[in-house]
C-alpha cells in the first residue's frame, strides 16, 4: 500500500518537481518570471521526488489566459497525469488519470499547484511550503509536511 501511494505521488510528480540543493529561500519575483511567457503557452521539465525515495519526471505545459492558469502534466511516455486550472488560489484538477484519482493525492497536488501559481505571485507565505531557486536556474517547491519536492526547469529546445 505504501509503495503504491509513493508511486502514485511520484507519477503525479511527472507533473511536478524535485531535488534539494536549494540556495535561496522564497523569491516571488523570480517565480512569477518563470511562468510568465507573455500570454503564450510554455513548457517545463518537471521532476517530483517523494521523501527522497521515489522520483518521476515529465513535462508541464502551462498558460495564463482569461485571468487563470491552465495546464497539463504528461509523463515522458506521453501519458497525461491530469489537467488543472488555478484561479483565486483555488486549483481544480481535471481529467485525472485513474491511478492518481485518490482524494489525498488530489488534495495535496491541488494545494501545491494553487500555492505555486497563485499564492506565490500574490506574496502568500505558507508555513509548510518552501520555494527556492536551485543552482541550475530551476525552481523547487517543497511541501515540507508531505516530504514532496517539485522541480521546474524551462524546456530547452
Amino acid at each position: 500500500m505504501k509503495n503504491s501511494t509513493i508511486n502514485c505521488l511520484l507519477l503525479i510528480s511527472s507533473c511536478l518537481l524535485c531535488l534539494a540543493a536549494c540556495r535561496t529561500s522564497y523569491d516571488a519575483t523570480a517565480a512569477r518570471q518563470l511562468f510568465d511567457a507573455g500570454g503564450e503557452a510554455s513548457r517545463y521539465r518537471v521532476v517530483l521526488a517523494v521523501d527522497g525515495e521515489a522520483r518521476m519526471t515529465g513535462v508541464l505545459a502551462v498558460k495564463f489566459s482569461d485571468g487563470e492558469w491552465r495546464g497539463s502534466i504528461v509523463n515522458e511516455f506521453g501519458i497525461k497525469a491530469f489537467d488543472f486550472t488555478v484561479n483565486d488560489r483555488k486549483c481544480r484538477l481535471l481529467n485525472v488519470a485513474p491511478f492518481l484519482d485518490k482524494w489525498y493525492i488530489r488534495r495535496t497536488v491541488a494545494d501545491d499547484l494553487g500555492y505555486l501559481f497563485w499564492g506565490v505571485s500574490h506574496g502568500e507565505i505558507v508555513k509548510n511550503k518552501q520555494l527556492s531557486e536551485a543552482d541550475d536556474g530551476s525552481f523547487v517547491l517543497k511541501n515540507l509536511k508531505r516530504g514532496i519536492e517539485y522541480k521546474f526547469r524551462t524546456f530547452e529546445r
